[in-house]
């Protein structure tokens, strides 16, 4: 009950006040002036108390009910007091403005023909009194109730526009607030992405030249890539600073202020409690977080009418929980609007659930779960980089790691640490260059696919080489590209891959298959002009067979045929896949085994 009447304006008081002189003039009636009532003054006192409380308690149990309940409830106890108190009927014209006053352009037309004329009419009749004077007070209160409701409606609609214009500008300006600084982030992260990335390329492409410049220009090779790798540090602290600006000290605290500054501007009660031990967050959380309690408030007042709200943030060891539940109408069936959709799609990306419980009367309950990601998640893609310099591998991982969807699990200088590597982690994909120090990117790749079928390899290199692409591609791996790649295209790149595509870097990709094309019509040439040979292999696959045999490796043989070492890396593959074996040993186990050489 009293939670009913916090609600209630100024004309919700006028209109109880009213009813209530009503009943004090009844009750009062009889004790000042026995003669007035003719019947037992019980009777009139409690028919009075039931047509004050019954109208007032089906109004807010069922206000649907309420006009019927009251207009019958009033002509009632009226046609009872114009047989036994018909020096009573002028009080008739109180609860007539009462009605008028609840009355509404969809029911004004019924009940005031039934209080205006026809309840007067029948009063008149049983007291034997003309009716003209009851039509005449009846329909004037009436009128005035009517004309009194048309202002209040008036007022309400003008209280209702003033309170959406204090919520859309408090809206419009946290929006404006949160986008700022979300693109200032987004800023951040691709300046540092495709800045950082083009001076590791340059570091790396100038680093290449060092072997062929002379021994007196060394120092100015040092000083240039000196230069690139403190500018490159110069560029990661100012944008980590850039990017890095808090929505407030703390999540609680964003959260806090932000309750606060609801309950100035719209003057709702808003209770925030913080529960646990606060952890750090990552921002894009806070952001998240925020954005979901900025549309909660807002929706609990414009579409849930709610005069209080509680506001609870917990922190345990697993999640973080913010729940808003509020005191307002409510509604039949959850649904979700556009912006706790976008709420929604954003705590999904950070692995976390967003959830709303309602129903008529009961207000509305919003979960927000956001796991703590204290490990790896199952479903982001665990990455293992390979690369003999080490600020390749720290470049690509900083990259890597600021997105959910990558883990990079460790980082190896050579092939043999990524063998390691991989026979420990099993990672998903292997990020790998292409020329390392002791074991190689080709060999680490026939290792890797012969012991590891499934894990995918892609080659990082720092220049174009078509038959360095064609062999790596024709072993069994599953992506090519440059390190000067762009790293949003480097990202969607891996997920194709993972997802079982292949990617090749467009400007290495024709290259490769004219090289393979070309390669293909000269062994079929060369092959039809000679004689048949086992698992019809052609001359030259046999003569680099032979080579294989005598225990020459491809460097050796390339020299001895006068080919590059990429062709012959390419007549090996085709070899291997024509004797169904996966490396050299086992073709030569049986090449000797069935004499073939």
């Amino acid at each position: 009950m009293f939670s009913i009447m916090k609600k209630w304006f100024w004309y919700d008081w006028i209109l109880v006040a009213t009813r209530t002189i009503w009943l004090f003039i009844i009750a009062s009636a009889g004790f000042v002036d026995s003669s007035l009532i003719a019947g037992p003054l019980w009777i009139v006192i409690s028919f009075a108390l039931v047509v004050y409380l019954v109208p007032f308690i089906v109004r807010y149990r069922k206000e649907a009910w309420y006009l019927a309940v009251e207009v019958t409830a009033t002509g009632s106890f009226y046609l009872y007091i114009a047989y036994t108190a018909p020096e009573l009927l002028w009080s008739f014209v109180l609860l007539v403005i009462t009605i008028g006053l609840s009355s509404s352009r969809t029911t004004y037309v019924w009940t005031g023909i039934l209080c205006g004329i026809v309840f007067p009419v029948m009063n008149g009749w049983i007291a034997d009194r003309l009716p003209f004077e009851f039509i005449f007070s009846c329909s004037l209160g009436f009128a005035i109730g009517f004309a009194f409701n048309i202002l209040i409606q008036s007022h309400q609609q003008a209280r209702i526009i003033q309170e959406q214009k204090q919520l859309l500008e408090q809206h419009i300006k946290r929006i404006e607030e949160l986008t700022l600084l979300e693109e200032r982030s987004r800023m951040s992260h691709e300046l540092h992405d495709t800045i950082g990335h083009s001076l590791t390329s340059l570091i790396v492409g100038v680093e290449s030249l060092r072997s062929s410049v002379p021994h007196s220009q060394i120092e100015k090779i040092d000083s240039l890539v000196g230069i690139a790798q403190h500018s490159m540090e110069d560029i990661r602290k100012h944008l980590h600073q850039l990017s890095q600006v808090p929505l407030s000290h703390s999540l609680s605290e964003s959260l806090r202020q932000l309750t606060e500054e609801f309950m100035k501007s719209t003057g709702i009660t808003v209770k925030f409690r913080k529960i646990g031990s606060e952890t750090l967050v990552m921002q894009k959380i806070n952001f998240c977080l925020h954005r979901c309690l900025q549309e909660s408030l807002t929706n609990a007042v414009r579409y849930g009418q709610a005069s209080m709200i509680s506001v609870q943030l917990l922190f345990d060891s697993q999640q973080i929980r913010l729940q808003i539940e509020d005191n307002g109408i409510g509604m039949e069936e959850t649904q979700f609007g556009f912006e706790l959709n976008g709420m929604k799609e954003r705590i999904e990306l950070l692995h976390g659930t967003l959830s709303m419980h309602s129903g008529p009367g009961q207000g509305t309950f919003v979960i927000c779960n956001i796991p703590l990601l204290t490990e790896p998640v199952h479903d982001a893609i665990r990455l293992l980089i390979a690369d003999d310099q080490v600020i390749i591998t720290d470049s690509l991982k900083q990259i890597l790691d600021q997105h959910v969807d990558f883990n990079v699990i460790g980082t190896a200088g050579n092939g043999r640490e990524a063998l390691e590597h991989c026979e420990r982690s099993r990672p998903d994909i292997v990020l790998m260059d292409f020329r390392m120090q002791g074991i190689d990117g080709l060999e680490t790749l026939l290792e890797i696919k012969q012991r590891w079928p499934d894990m995918k390899v892609v080659f990082m290199t720092t220049f174009e080489d078509s038959l360095q692409a064609a062999s790596a591609l024709e072993r069994g791996a599953e992506g090519y590209m440059l390190k000067s790649i762009h790293p949003r295209e480097m990202k969607e790149a891996l997920k194709l891959i993972y997802n079982g595509g292949t990617w090749i870097d467009q400007s290495v990709a024709t290259r490769v298959f004219e090289e393979m094309k070309r390669q293909r019509e000269q062994l079929e040439k060369i092959g039809s002009s000679q004689e048949n040979y086992p698992y019809g292999l052609t001359k030259r696959e046999m003569e680099i067979l032979e080579h294989l045999s005598g225990g020459l490796r491809y460097k050796s043989i390339a020299a001895k045929l006068f080919l590059s070492e990429g062709t012959i890396r390419n007549y090996c593959s085709i070899l291997y896949s024509k004797l169904n074996v996966n490396n050299r040993e086992e073709a030569i186990e049986l090449a000797r085994t069935e004499n073939i050489v």
